[in-house]
């Protein structure tokens, strides 16, 4: 169970394995609580709706903890080579992961939903023990239905992409299971306005929607205005699949377990990343024309291209980027009993910074999680400088925003926007994508994926923060910038020229001797411990 969670230092495992089980945990302790406490006589509709919360929140919480977990379900390249040599059976070490794996998804199943199974019953009144089995049934019923299915996805993925391309798949496979996990949950209220016709009617959405049929056997164990004829038939479609799903899950994992272990002792070619000439023709030339810009640029390159670690991080990041951009932008609505999806011109302006917000953030994020800290003398002996480090990052950064601003833009083009408005969507990318990657990158001090761990220094609710009060003030800024220039001329160039002025301010304070950037990169290192390379003593 350690290894789902294993970090640098001792403890950490502990650690971050109560820290994401209180996560997941906490949402709907506080959800029930204050359903319980404030919600009073409730209609059967109200009622079902708030019912539905529950069950989604188990199916996104389930998909979205085993869509991130994807690496650490399977076995790694570091567990054959160590357990195959030992006299230990094949069908043994199967045996041990699959238990391992099995704890896992039912701990975090029992965590998302115990507190709402103990508190929403009260609920009901006289039915306490009903509607706390109707609850339990419904919720874990969703939650093992949604990691099942990802996890059986996975193991498909596993057996059937060839090697050489699963370094790219993989991750997209994963962005888009996060993205698709979020935008159900964020639309949550387009299903719970529309219970009463999509439990009325034998719609497309009903049929093929997972979360409404344990919401409907949930009705039905409970009873109510809710539980009509068409509920009863999607109660009895929940539980014939669930067997399903399973088998699915049991028969693809050793599928790919077999997959795994070939790829751990033949190796794989997805680990060999040779740079292309157009490295060394144009930006070699442009961009990167000094010997330790292009060390740390390809440093970074290759670090993010073959460790998965950092795959599922960015995932996760890009995931709940384009999960907020979706819904911001498009707006569904329940017709009949099938759903009619529109695009919101206003809300496509929030996209591009959404989008570039957490592109940023999970690079940021992605660069201060050390990768191996024992090859980090390798840039103390080299003579680094840190300005020069950190503009390298930030050139990284930024090229990474200018290739995703360039896909908004083509995006916003088939979706039929013009050419001004266009080039006024791409201006203000980029004006937005160097005043992130000032503010996120202005205390760096570091080269990306070297920083030692510093205990004490990572405050939880700085980070949420940041996040939570940091994203609608940038949209709020884009947004009104947008507006107040249009389509004048004069006005796009003085936001230029402001963006510009505070990007100067920034390099400038950057500079300064007391700046923090402004000291050696590796002070903290012991000089005895790189000349022996940590073998002494």
């Amino acid at each position: 169970m350690r290894q789902f969670f294993q970090g640098g230092d001792a403890g950490s495992a502990e650690t971050s394995l109560v820290r994401a089980l209180a996560g997941v945990a906490a949402p709907m302790l506080m959800a029930a609580f204050w359903i319980v406490t404030l919600a009073g006589k409730l209609s059967s509709w109200s009622a079902a709706g708030i019912h539905y919360l529950f069950v989604l929140y188990a199916f996104c919480a389930m998909g979205c903890v085993t869509t991130l977990q994807w690496e650490r379900l399977f076995p790694e390249r570091i567990d054959f080579l160590v357990l195959l040599p030992l006299p230990l059976r094949g069908r043994m070490i199967f045996a041990a992961k699959l238990r391992a794996v099995a704890a896992l998804l039912l701990l975090f199943l029992f965590s998302a939903n115990i507190f709402g199974t103990l508190l929403m019953p009260a609920l009901t009144g006289r039915r306490l023990l009903t509607a706390m089995a109707a609850h339990a049934v419904a919720v874990f019923g969703a939650g093992a239905a949604s990691a099942l299915a990802v996890l059986a996805l996975e193991s498909l993925v596993i057996a059937l992409v060839p090697e050489r391309l699963f370094r790219y798949v993989a991750p997209t496979v994963q962005t888009v299971l996060v993205a698709l996990f979020l935008v159900l949950f964020l639309r949550m209220g387009v299903v719970t306005e529309g219970l009463p016709v999509l439990f009325s009617s034998q719609g497309n959405v009903t049929r093929w929607f997972p979360p409404l049929w344990f919401l409907a056997a949930y009705e039905v164990c409970v009873g109510g205005a809710a539980a009509t004829p068409y509920a009863h038939l999607l109660a009895r479609q929940a539980f014939l699949y669930l067997p399903i799903l399973l088998a699915c899950a049991v028969a693809l994992y050793p599928t790919a377990w077999v997959r795994r272990q070939r790829m751990a002792l033949e190796g794989t070619r997805s680990a060999t990343l040779r740079d292309g000439a157009v490295w060394a023709g144009v930006v070699h030339r442009t961009v990167l024309r000094t010997a330790d810009g292009r060390a740390v640029f390809h440093f970074m390159r290759q670090t993010l291209a073959r460790l998965s670690r950092y795959h599922v991080g960015l995932a996760a990041y890009a995931g709940t980027g384009i999960a907020l951009s979706l819904t911001a932008a498009v707006k569904v609505e329940v017709r009949g009993g099938s759903l009619h999806v529109g695009l919101i011109e206003t809300g496509a302006q929030a996209v591009m910074p959404l989008l570039l917000f957490w592109l940023v953030a999970g690079l940021r994020t992605a660069f201060s999680l050390q990768a191996d800290m024992g090859a980090r003398w390798v840039f103390r002996l080299a003579g680094l400088e840190t300005r020069r480090v950190i503009t390298t990052a930030k050139l990284f950064v930024f090229s990474g925003c200018c290739a995703l601003i360039a896909l908004v833009v083509l995006t916003l083009a088939g979706c039929g926007w013009r050419g001004v408005d266009l080039a006024l969507q791409g201006v203000y990318g980029l004006l937005c994508a160097v005043l992130l990657t000032d503010l996120f990158f202005y205390l760096e001090a570091h080269v990306p994926f070297t920083r030692p761990p510093l205990p004490g220094r990572t405050s939880l609710p700085m980070t949420l923060a940041v996040y939570i009060f940091g994203v609608p003030v940038l949209l709020l800024l884009m947004v009104t910038l947008e507006r107040w220039t249009g389509h004048h001329a004069l006005r796009v160039l003085e936001a230029v020229g402001g963006i510009t002025g505070v990007h100067a301010l920034m390099h400038w304070l950057r500079g300064l001797p007391s700046h923090p950037a402004s000291a050696d990169v590796f002070l903290d290192e012991l000089t005895e411990e790189i000349q022996t390379l940590g073998l002494s003593g």
